[in-house]
């Protein structure tokens, strides 16, 4: 085993302070019905728009807005049909700094088109579901079908990952939309959809043999939960989920099994619930219940099936953590007059693991990280929420288009609140997702919407990957928030970090954390390895003393296993890899990163690996995929010379692997995977 030497670089850069991470001002007459972020931090959006100026790029699946006049009724007695533009749907992808990547129109002339739903896989293409309509004026419908799978008033679409092709564009067999209709989607990682949503009308929608319930139990409003093979041409499953009353879902999630967990509201005392299920029972005052189903992965059966509480008819949110757990948001909670409320189910479905009312003007929209925290995100004129210290904003700013976002760990302890200026509320409540690196980003406004990414408040990263998630004892991370240290960086003299630096001192669980680097928005430590064993603890940074004299912020943090980031990988002659320097075939590289875990015996906090016979060696097992093969890994454990936090695998490429300027390798280490990089072979 050798060390090649590395050069690391924890100089932080400047960040001005409290300013978002991005703010992207969306077309005039377009709106943002559904927002996601993927895995490199790039967003995606999507709904309706009737602006022809929206800024589409070169290439782009459609460039042009469709046009034409549909015909919409107006409440009102006599009912007249009335001329308004026909909309299409959109999707529109920025980087991580709010820059566009590739926008595109999608619908026909003729047709009213309008997006709900978006999804992202691995591989970068969009999914997109909503409804559509041939209901212009003497104007033919062009909407873009390439499968049979039938005729109907929704759609789901797929299109690659450039946004220039698209791979399929399906319609459903739905008609009239009942009241509140809306289509939620979800995505497995072998490319099938999953839909909840419901019909109405003389169009029933075609269950498939063993359907859980084959027929609808009600006419003007019954939910309908399927599964979409890969390509988009047939129906993998479809069953009514009802009773006999309105039934409405309005969110969907699916578990590594493929069970799909659905959360909407319905009117139906008999909506089918499962003994043992946390609710079984209809409130005889209530006017809607909220409900959460989970159905198997053929569609035949019921895992779990309840009741959550009294509610009203407002949207949904849900999302499944890896534990199987579903949180589910919901606005309208019959209780307060406004707000809703944040549940946690456990994995069974028989009893809450926890549920806190939220207090909001408008519809709650929620994320979910990978330990399991819930971020809610709301609305309100008023200061009720109390932000503290080191929060993005800590108060109102004006006196309207001010969005509440609020963090739970999975247990529901209170993590974290901020206020975040948007734009005037639309009233259905500001969308939200979450970027890998903790960045929050959130869409709201009428009639101009605005889409906002913000750190929100203490926010721990791995200082290698900037991904934002559990700790590990011994890793370095990066801590973002606001009031953290002095404007101008102070920089530990050799890469030697100290317990203090630049009036800045940090602890996780009452240890001392040894600084790197301190500025007002940015502090890099080293985790103390004295937290092994730990499930969770709570990191305090502290400036000048702490209040009054300078700020101090806290948030509890998940400790893992390990949590593996790569600062960079060397040749087997020591030198960095890269485009201009690749490894060779039948060499070995070093891969060097933070967030290993544990060594036997234990690393010093804030010492340097030391040069011996017998060198400290990760306790978790560890692989590495390089193009997707298996590699063989020679060695895990420490780096000798470099500070305690950094770890070293040395991994010999796999036989006959290609020759490629970036072949994406990952690290898995005690079951966690790094964020993947390029290295380049010959």
């Amino acid at each position: 085993m050798r060390s090649a030497p590395v050069l690391l670089i924890l100089i932080p850069c400047a960040i001005a302070a409290n300013q978002p991470t991005f703010t992207y001002a969306v077309p005039a007459n377009t709106t943002v019905a559904a927002m996601t972020v993927d895995a490199a931090g790039n967003t995606y959006l999507t709904g309706s728009t009737s602006s022809s100026s929206l800024p589409t790029t070169a290439g782009a699946l459609q460039t042009q807005y469709s046009g034409g006049n549909c015909s919409q009724i107006l409440i009102g007695i006599p009912q007249i049909p009335t001329m308004v533009p026909c909309t299409d749907a959109f999707v529109i992808k920025l980087d991580p700094a709010g820059n566009i990547l590739f926008a595109t129109y999608f619908g026909g002339a003729g047709s009213a088109t309008a997006a709900s739903a978006i999804c992202v896989d691995t591989s970068g293409n969009v999914y997109l579901g909503g409804s559509t309509g041939a209901n212009a004026f003497g104007q033919p419908d062009t909407f873009p079908v390439t499968t049979n799978l039938a005729t109907g008033g929704a759609f789901v679409a797929k299109l690659n990952a450039a946004g220039t092709e698209l791979v399929y564009s399906s319609l459903l067999p739905i008609g009239v939309p009942a009241r509140g209709w809306a289509l939620a989607m979800a995505v497995d990682p072998a490319g099938a959809v999953y839909i909840a949503t419901s019909t109405a009308g003389a169009q029933p929608f075609p269950t498939t043999p063993g359907a859980f319930q084959p027929t609808p139990s009600y006419p003007n409003g019954s939910g309908v939960v399927a599964k979409l093979n890969a390509s988009g041409s047939a129906l993998v499953y479809a069953t009514y989920l009802a009773g006999s009353g309105l039934s409405l879902p309005q969110g969907i999630a699916i578990d590594v099994a493929g069970d799909a967990f659905v959360a909407g509201y319905t009117q139906a005392a008999d909506f089918p619930v499962t003994p043992g299920a946390f609710q079984t029972a209809f409130f005889p005052s209530a006017q809607y219940m909220e409900f959460v189903t989970k159905l198997n992965p053929q569609g035949t059966g019921l895992v779990y099936s309840t009741f959550l509480g009294a509610t009203l008819n407002d949207a949904s949110d849900i999302k499944v953590d890896a534990q199987g757990g579903a949180y589910v948001a919901s606005y309208g909670a019959a209780e307060v007059s406004e707000g809703g409320y944040l549940s946690h189910l456990s994995a069974d479905g028989s009893a809450l693991v926890y549920s806190t009312y939220i207090l909001s003007a408008t519809g709650l929209h929620l994320a979910l990280d990978s330990p399991g925290s819930a971020f809610v995100a709301g609305a309100f004129g008023i200061a009720l929420l109390n932000a503290p210290p080191g929060a993005y904003q800590t108060g109102l700013v004006g006196s309207s288009g001010n969005a509440i976002v609020a963090k739970f760990t999975s247990d529901g302890q209170f993590a974290g609140a901020t206020y975040a200026y948007v734009a005037p509320s639309s009233g259905a409540g500001p969308l939200i997702a979450l970027a890998p690196s903790g960045a929050i980003t959130l869409a709201e406004g009428a009639p101009q919407m605005t889409v906002v990414s913000i750190l929100p408040w203490l926010t721990a990263q791995n200082a290698a990957s900037g991904v934002a998630s559990a700790i590990a004892p011994g890793e370095i991370v990066t801590l973002r928030g606001y009031g953290l240290g002095p404007e101008t960086a102070a920089v530990a003299p050799d890469q030697a970090p100290v317990d203090q630096l630049g009036g800045t001192q940090v602890t996780f669980g009452g240890f001392t954390a040894p600084v790197f680097s301190a500025q007002a928005q940015q502090v890099t430590v080293q985790v103390p390895w004295e937290i092994a064993g730990q499930t969770s603890t709570e990191v305090m940074v502290t400036y000048n003393g702490g209040p009054p004299a300078g700020a101090l912020a806290s948030i509890p943090v998940v400790v893992a296993t390990a949590a593996p980031g790569i600062y960079a990988v060397a040749n087997s002659d020591g030198t960095l890899n890269s485009p201009s320097n690749p490894a060779k075939a039948g060499s070995f590289i070093t891969i060097y990163g933070t967030g290993g875990g544990v060594t036997n015996p234990l690393g010093i906090t804030g010492g340097q690996w030391p040069i011996t016979t017998s060198l400290p060696i990760l306790t978790p097992p560890a692989s590495v995929t390089i193009g997707g093969t298996n590699a063989t890994v020679l060695y895990t454990g420490s780096a000798p010379t470099l500070e305690s936090g950094y770890f070293q695998i040395n991994v010999a490429l796999p036989s006959g692997i290609q020759a490629s300027s970036a072949l994406n390798l990952v690290l898995t280490v005690g079951g966690s995977p790094s964020v993947s990089v390029p290295i380049s072979t010959q």
